[in-house]
């Protein structure tokens, strides 16, 4: 499984109950299609660059989630298809998986000693 982001536009005028129904409607889908969601975000009304469906502002919603590279295209077309969301973007996520072994090979930088720092300098003490 791949890790992707996915950035909902709904309008602005749903009830505060139905941003919960949306966020449901979403991981009900993600988990309908193999997936799993990590993380949802409620990043609130915000004003659009331009106008979607006659509407100036929008509710964003940012899901964090795991599928199956070959289950994205039917899971955006269900973005498509859906009335309520009025525009979505999925991208893969550039949220590297760290496990604990990378953590230990990657080693924190540190100063040469101040002979090679000479050295490479061309100074003597």
């Amino acid at each position: 499984m791949k890790r992707y982001e996915a950035l909902l536009i709904f309008p602005p005028d749903s009830a505060s109950g139905g941003s919960k129904d949306e966020e449901k409607r979403l991981e009900e889908l993600i988990r309908r299609l193999g997936g799993r969601c990590l993380d949802r975000t409620d990043l609130g009304r915000r004003p659009l660059g331009y106008p979607l469906r006659k509407s100036r502002e929008g509710r964003l919603l940012q899901c964090l989630f795991e599928m199956e590279p070959n289950q994205i295209v039917e899971f955006q077309k269900a973005l498509e298809l859906d009335a309520t969301i009025l525009k979505s973007t999925v991208l893969k996520s550039p949220v590297p998986k760290t496990t604990e072994k990378d953590q230990k090979k990657s080693k924190p930088f540190t100063e040469a000693p101040q002979e090679k720092q000479e050295a490479l300098h061309g100074r003597k003490s």
